[in-house]
């Protein structure tokens, strides 16, 4: 895995919160891949009235909050 640095103004007073955001970014990133393999397995084993895209979306948005 690679290493990024980065130098951005942000307000005075909020450079821990730019932090924590982009390191929440980031974790998204990295779990990304084995989420969809994840999800992927499941596909096929669950019965619901829902199209597949749309069990993506809802695992999508409740892993990003």
């Amino acid at each position: 895995m690679g290493t990024v640095e980065m130098r951005i103004d942000v307000p005075d007073g909020k450079e821990d919160e730019f932090r924590r955001l982009v390191e929440e970014i980031a974790k998204f990133y990295r779990r990304r891949k084995r989420l969809i393999e994840l999800v992927e397995e499941l596909k096929g084993s669950i019965e619901t009235e829902k199209s597949w895209k749309d069990l993506r979306i809802e695992a999508y948005e409740h892993d990003t909050g």
